[in-house]
């Protein structure tokens, strides 16, 4: 795919003009569509590195597309990996993806992956047709042989979070009852943690922080921070992840749904996503927040240079913060598959 070069230029906190340069296999990631953005002491650019594609169905990727099931994470060798429905996908540079069709976990949404002990692992999840949720474990050492372990001790859900925390896997939330039109009707605020993967410890049955639909945990400086949720805007705190401090019930991001939440640069950041407003045509958002100690935070833009949207995926990956997709709203809300990246300049 090539890009010829224009000139475009943005205003957010500061202007720049860019250049946008060709890109070929394996060559650099590609500036298409830059903008600054300013924090001291640091400042920050946005580069739009494909533009809006035609897909709107999760099981396609076209040039220019993404499909709206998959999930990214850093894995084997430093790469990328995606892990959807019915497939995964790898890349060496976030553009350019090699297909693994294999796909032994079968259909399935809203299940967690994580890389652990070298190991990629699936988790849970729901079988769209049947309504039906899982705590099966999936894991492969490769990326495209997968093996199935027994079934988890934790009941199975949808909508939970599995991260790495001092040396061990950790689960928290989700939704363990849903009606056949995909409705929350019963939610976890359970904690759980595993050395290996397979084996499972309850950790805490019922947290102090409220039952939820998938809960955005982060791990900064050796503490664990639970963001939201969905309809949430609480942010808390746990060094030990069995013992959790509130550090505001109400941050100024305010409560959304499917929001962006990763650690970059040494800060907790928050973006994106759609407010409680009903009308989700008027409820995406594209604000920025950002905040090292997750009590106060720091809104960087209210209006980024993507558009509005909710449910995009976002990665931290080659230092640079990922967002891919997401559902755009306005006239013709769908998923238009562009793919943007934050790096620090």
């Amino acid at each position: 795919m090539t890009y010829r070069n224009s000139l475009i230029t943005v205003t957010l906190l500061a202007l720049i003009p860019v250049l946008i340069y060709p890109i070929n296999e394996g060559e650099e990631i590609p500036e298409r569509q830059a903008y600054e953005v300013a924090k001291s002491p640091a400042k920050y650019e946005w580069s739009q590195i494909l533009p809006f594609g035609n897909g709107t169905h999760q099981y396609e990727w076209k040039p220019g597309t993404y499909p709206m099931g998959l999930k990214p994470l850093v894995a084997f060798k430093g790469n990328l990996w995606m892990i959807g429905q019915k497939a995964s996908w790898s890349s060496v540079d976030g553009i350019h993806w090699t297909h693994h069709p294999k796909n032994d976990w079968g259909e399935r949404i809203t299940m967690t992956s994580v890389f652990f002990d070298n190991t990629l692992w699936i988790y849970g999840g729901m079988r769209y047709q049947e309504r039906e949720l899982m705590n099966e474990v999936w894991f492969t050492k490769d990326g495209i042989q997968w093996q199935q372990a027994k079934n988890a001790a934790w009941e199975p859900r949808k909508g939970h979070e599995v991260v790495e925390f001092k040396g061990k896997l950790w689960l928290f939330g989700g939704v363990s009852k849903v009606s056949k039109d995909f409705e929350s009707l019963e939610m976890k605020n359970d904690v759980w943690s595993s050395v290996d993967g397979i084996q499972w410890t309850k950790e805490v049955d019922h947290a102090p922080w409220s039952p939820r639909d998938s809960p955005q945990v982060l791990v900064l400086h050796d503490t664990l921070y639970l963001l939201s949720g969905q309809g949430l805007a609480d942010v808390w705190q746990s060094v030990d992840g069995k013992n959790w401090t509130q550090l505001t019930a109400h941050a100024p991001w305010k409560e959304r749904f499917d929001s962006g939440a990763v650690v970059f640069d040494d800060q907790l950041w928050v973006f994106g996503g759609r407010n409680t407003n009903p009308d989700h045509h008027l409820a995406a958002q594209n604000d920025v927040w950002f905040s090292d100690n997750g009590r106060q935070w720091v809104r960087q833009t209210e209006h980024a240079p993507w558009t509005v949207r909710s449910g995009g995926n976002s990665v931290v990956f080659k230092d640079r913060l990922w967002l891919y997709s997401g559902k755009h709203t306005g006239g013709n809300p769908v998923w238009k598959g562009d793919i943007w990246a934050l790096k620090q300049i």
